[in-house]
């Protein structure tokens, strides 16, 4: 312990220094003013602003007001070292703060991944004229869920979590004597309006043990904001450099045998961040002799510190939540704890720990208390592996006072990072590999066509398996734990980025030795709740639990068959009565699947329904197909875009040199080639002006992916403009008729038949689209899907209105049609033509595109997709056959003449009448002669 701090002599005399001070300052400043007052009338002067040495003075005012002890003292030269190891004691990463309800923070401590925790991180520490005192500057930072309020459509209003961060810069003293810190200053954080919001006369108290041990290794206090806030408890693990190691705890033998140390592995200095990444996660905790799960099932190691010469000491957390670890990261103080510290005994191979047990303290709940010291804790790194265990760490923990073989839990890590598995042997169980080649032998021995992936030549991630569990919105994965005699790290095969030809090789009866680890998620009875038409899955996705199944069994690489046994813990009980048969896809052909089934006995406790699954993704090879095909698709989209500009441009040059050429032009088919070509425009506006949303993505490229889709918009911005000046053309066409002609007015006349026909069928097809889509989404099964997402109606609309650009003639062909008398070719065959062809391709790629590429669960198509028209069978065949219908009669109606295909419509009419009268009076017999003849002898209508 430092001396006490001694009373300075000096204080008077300083304070009648800084009295004469400021009274000259004040003098100085009055005669300042009058003079410039007198001298300088203009610019007049104004009161001085408030400055950072009033700030500095108003703090030294409140910190003596707030802090009377530990009392502060004028600060000495500190070298950099001494300053940086000061600094580094009083550091706080991630702490727990309670208060602040209401004002603050959200009530909840643990809302939508956003949970409190605190940070101090000092700015500045220096050693004062006091041994035992030391001068600190740090920031604090709390941060917490914060519930936000957004309006939506109709009024309706919504609320959001998002986490909120509040900032104070902190100045006060620290007395190694009394191991209090004191600190005073101003909080700000950005408000909901993006201003400044601050608060003053904050008060930061601090118990820092100095140094920490395992008897006092906590750092608490509170934070108090007077007016704007009422007092918040802190509390932390100390995470300073400077903790007193006890000495060194004794380790039992291992269970398991242990591995390689990891100053092997790794060597040096990355020793210790090898070890915490390691250690640090989550443990299952059961009984070492009766393997039953312990009451508390779940153990933490929450925060851990080390020291280069393998000093260990640790902050372990036990809890009976088995669900997934999302709350890993944060400091853990709800839950029972135990506080450890010892030594990596190199000679074992194994982190030796003796703890202590954590309890509230009762007058003050914000407080931890170390009790009933005496448990110790082992942990080492398993050397070989089964299907039972299977963790990167394990460890045991016991009580010495209750004798060697009482109340000793031993606990196997969950949610491990694999990496650098070289060194571990994978033990197969005979007996779970003779159940998987029974009902292997059982499975159609069928050549099936295709390909498969081969260990010996194929990545790691075509052994990756993603799927869809039917019947059910979740989906799983399963990845390979060992192929042959070769362990496969979570990036990639142990020894090398293929694997081995010794282990391609490690088969029996041309069956590979294979094991895999399988997840999925389901709600927590496991029963899935069937859905109505008007409600969906009745469970939400933070009550789901993870399922996990290790399994291990035969993979036939010539028919691309797994067929494996797993074993399962659920309900406190280890199910090992489980076959998964899975039918891998082959290298060019459809996804594939499986089924995950219990060997049980229905009335058995353990038995569940068969799950059938649905494989979904790509092998590396498809995603290097897929890659060149998006870039293929590219310079396509931007190749018939850049055509569909020039025919434009050809098809104003037309109507500029023909006369009458652009009066003869359908308005309205004009109208629809610009709106047809501005609604996916429109509808991904944010798009064109660089939205940081993209609509394709691949990862880490979907800047470039949106980049590429911006270039794209552009050509068809253009060609947007192209047809706005056509039909400026064709209006202006309609108002200035040639002199001593009548084409314009009677064009006029036939344009609004054109309109009245067009209109009422573009309107049913929207109409038929909105109610489609509308159905689809009430029965639970959107129509269709874009990107591998439902399609929703605006996906719908601009679909459709790519299928009113492929039929984009027919306004004109109505035209012509009703203009019987006129041989003006108002259409460049360029345009028409070229205009179909464009239309036409992207269908005669998707009919190519579906024979030779395999679909992906989220397809990428640029070219030919989706977004922009209806694609498949029939709509291909639709679109083909109606497109070349509508180019072929334009084609003639200008050659032969407006009128050479228009129909006698009065003498049909005519016919239907005589007809319907003969077949009335029962004079039938010489009907089909009379009727033949006269439809032969029709000629066109005058």
């Amino acid at each position: 312990m430092a001396p006490p701090p001694l009373k300075n002599p000096c204080q008077p005399t300083r304070h009648l220094i800084l009295l004469l001070l400021a009274s000259t300052a004040t003098f100085s400043a009055a005669v300042s003013t009058r003079s410039h007052s007198s001298v300088c009338p203009a610019p007049a002067p104004a009161p001085d602003r408030h400055t950072d040495a009033d700030d500095a003075l108003s703090l030294a005012r409140s910190y003596s007001s707030v802090c009377p002890t530990p009392a502060p003292a004028p600060d000495r030269h500190t070298d950099a070292d001494d300053a940086l190891s000061l600094a580094r004691s009083f550091q706080i990463y991630d702490g727990y703060f309670s208060g602040g309800e209401g004002s603050l923070f959200s009530p909840d401590d643990h809302l939508h991944g956003s949970y409190r925790s605190f940070s101090l991180f000092p700015d500045r520490a220096v050693r004062t004229t006091d041994p035992a005192l030391v001068h600190l500057t740090a920031t604090l930072t709390l941060a917490g869920p914060r519930f936000g309020e957004y309006h939506r459509r109709h009024g309706n209003r919504g609320n959001y979590t998002v986490p909120a961060y509040i900032s104070f810069v902190l100045d006060g003293y620290y007395s190694s004597a009394s191991l209090q810190l004191c600190m005073v200053g101003t909080g700000t954080e950005r408000a909901a309006d993006r201003s400044v919001k601050r608060y003053a006369h904050v008060a930061l108290r601090l118990r820092v043990p100095g140094p920490s041990s395992l008897a006092d290794p906590f750092v608490n206090g509170s934070l108090d904001g007077s007016a704007g806030f009422g007092a918040i408890q802190l509390l932390a693990y100390a995470e300073g450099d400077d903790y007193e190691y006890g000495e060194r705890a004794t380790c039992s033998p291992p269970v398991q045998p242990a591995r390689g140390s990891p100053r092997e592995l790794d060597g040096g200095s990355f020793v210790c961040d090898d070890l915490k990444e390691r250690l640090v996660t989550t443990y299952r905790l059961q009984d070492h002799h009766g393997g039953s799960p312990a009451k508390l099932p779940r153990m933490h190691v929450n925060r851990m510190q080390c020291t280069p010469d393998g000093a260990v000491r640790a902050y372990v957390v036990f809890s009976d939540d088995t669900g997934d670890a999302g709350r890993r990261s944060e400091f853990l103080v709800d839950e029972e704890a135990v506080v450890a510290d010892g030594h990596w005994d190199s000679a074992r191979d194994m982190l030796c720990l003796r703890a202590c047990r954590v309890v509230r303290s009762v007058p003050m709940p914000s407080t931890l208390a170390v009790r009933e010291c005496g448990i110790e804790l082992s942990f080492w790194l398993p050397s070989e592996w089964t299907i039972f265990e299977r963790s990167v760490v394990a460890g045991a923990l016991w009580n010495p006072a209750h004798g060697r073989t009482g109340g000793v839990m031993s606990a196997f890590s969950i949610h491990d990072h694999r990496r650098n598995l070289s060194d571990v042997r994978y033990t197969y169980n005979d007996t779970m590999l003779d159940v998987a080649k029974e009902h292997d032998l059982k499975i159609n021995k069928e050549k099936i066509r295709g390909s498969f992936p081969v260990p010996g030549n194929s990545a790691y991630h075509d052994f990756k398996l993603h799927f869809f569990v039917a019947n059910s919105p979740r989906r799983g994965e399963a990845h390979p734990v060992a192929i042959g005699s070769v362990m496969v790290n979570e990036d990639g095969w142990s020894a090398d980025d293929s694997l081995p030809g010794s282990a391609a090789g490690d088969t029996e009866h041309d069956l590979l030795r294979i094991s895999y680890d399988i997840h999925w998620y389901a709600p927590p009875d496991n029963e899935w709740l069937r859905p109505t038409k008007n409600v969906s899955y009745s469970h939400r996705p933070e009550e789901e639990r993870r399922i996990s199944t290790s399994a291990e069994g035969v993979y036939d690489p010539r028919r691309g068959i797994l067929s494996m046994a797993g074993c399962q813990r659920r309900n406190g009980s280890t199910d090992c009565r489980i076959l998964i048969t899975v039918q891998l896809a082959s290298l060019g052909g459809l996804g594939g699947g499986g089924a995950i089934s219990s060997l049980r006995d229905r009335s058995d406790r353990l038995f569940f329904e068969t799950m059938n699954i649905t494989l979904y993704g790509m092998y590396t090879e498809q995603v290097s197909e897929a890659v060149s095909r998006m870039d293929l698709e590219s310079v396509a989209l931007v190749a018939s875009t850049t055509l569909s500009c020039v025919f434009a441009a050809l098809q104003i040059l037309h109507a500029r040199k023909s006369p009458g050429a652009a009066a003869a032009t359908s308005i309205t088919m004009l109208a629809v080639l610009a709106l047809g070509h501005l609604a996916p425009l429109a509808l991904s506006f944010e798009v064109i002006f660089m939205s940081r949303r993209s609509q394709y993505s691949l990862g880490s490229t979907s800047g470039w992916l949106e980049l590429n889709q911006v270039m794209m918009s552009v050509p068809a911005l253009v060609v947007f403009v192209l047809h706005l000046r056509l039909l400026q053309l064709a209006l202006v066409g309609r108002l200035r008729p040639a002199a001593g002609r009548s084409e314009p007015a009677t064009t006029s006349v036939s344009e609004r038949a054109v309109f009245k026909v067009c209109l009422p069928l573009y309107l049913l097809g929207g109409v038929i689209t909105a109610t489609v889509h509308a159905i689809s989404v009430r029965g639970g099964s959107p129509a269709g899907s874009v990107g591998g997402e439902a399609a929703t109606l605006r996906d719908g609309i601009v679909s459709y209105a790519g299928l009113m650009l492929d039929g984009f003639l027919l306004p004109q062909v109505i035209l012509n049609a009703s203009l019987s008398g006129s041989r003006v070719r108002a259409i460049s065959p360029w345009f028409y033509m070229g205009g179909t062809m464009i239309r036409v391709a992207p269908h005669l790629y998707d009919v190519v595109r579906r024979q030779v590429y395999v679909p992906s669960m989220s397809p990428s198509d640029i070219y030919a997709s989706p977004r922009g028209d209806l694609f498949g069978v029939a709509w291909d065949v639709v679109v083909l056959c109606g497109a070349a219908l509508l180019a072929a009669l334009l084609f003639f109606q200008q050659r032969l003449g407006a009128g050479a295909l228009s129909l006698p419509w009065p003498k049909i009419l005519h016919l239907w009448k005589e007809c319907y009268m003969l077949i009335s009076r029962g004079d039938v017999s010489s009907s089909p002669l009379r009727i033949y003849s006269s439809l032969i002898l029709a000629g066109p209508t005058p």
